[in-house]
């Protein structure tokens, strides 16, 4: 899903939006089968650069950036994790998807201590080996860039495999196995929260640019939006 593309709101919900026509090819190509795969949603920040507004529940094109990322994921994997201290402020869109998608609201165990908490969360929680962790805060997320990730990481049987865009490597939107898990909390005791010292401690593959290009994936997945001036120049409205 490419920045600009536009997506139709339904009236279940606010923040609800259909499973749109590339989802439904997207299923019907793999026979209507979703992934052996987690997808992981991490909605547990404390929006402090967003003056405390979620940015999950950010609008984009009528629609909110959780409702937006529920679908993409949800056209993939087969099990959605929504990790967050704050279910009651997400329970309204989730409820809109159940109907569509297994996905379920959990806790971090560790709250406060970034997204490597919400890493071992989703890994204990997830029913599958293999995970496809987004952060809420990235309206573009893109299925077939993930599926693009996992085909790679099985490829040399690598326990993680994320995108270097602009030459920098991004954790989030990257797919990682569930055995990851102890290299987390060995982390996570030492208190080092660092993405890049998760990267630097497992077997990881990087798909460049021109590995993305050669499957015409847009580089534009790996965007976020951080603070109001952003959000502002995205839609000409402040948060």
């Amino acid at each position: 899903m490419e920045p600009g593309r536009k997506i139709k709101t339904g009236k279940r919900s606010s923040g609800f939006v259909p499973v749109r026509k590339e989802g439904l090819k997207a299923m019907k190509r793999d026979g209507g089968q979703r992934h052996a795969m987690t997808g992981v949603i991490l909605a547990g920040g404390q929006n402090r650069r967003m003056g405390g507004q979620s940015k999950a529940l950010l609008m984009y094109e009528g629609a909110t950036f959780l409702a937006r990322q529920l679908e993409e994921l949800g056209s993939l994997c087969a099990e959605l994790l929504v990790v967050t201290q704050e279910p009651l402020r997400y329970e309204s869109i989730v409820h809109a998807f159940s109907d569509m998608f297994r996905v379920r609201l959990i806790p971090d165990l560790q709250p406060g201590r970034g997204p490597l908490a919400g890493f071992q969360a989703a890994m204990k929680a997830a029913s599958h080996e293999e995970l496809w962790i987004v952060g809420c805060d990235m309206p573009w997320v893109d299925s077939e860039a993930a599926r693009a990730l996992s085909e790679l990481r099985r490829s040399v049987g690598a326990e993680a495999a994320v995108a270097r865009i602009g030459g920098r490597v991004h954790p989030l939107h990257g797919v990682y196995l569930r055995s990851c898990l102890p290299e987390v909390e060995r982390l996570l005791a030492a208190n080092d929260l660092r993405l890049m010292g998760l990267l630097e401690s497992v077997a990881l593959q990087v798909a460049d640019e021109s590995f993305l290009e050669r499957r015409g994936i847009s580089p534009g997945f790996v965007r976020n939006i951080n603070n109001p001036d952003e959000y502002e120049r995205l839609t000409g409205k402040r948060p």
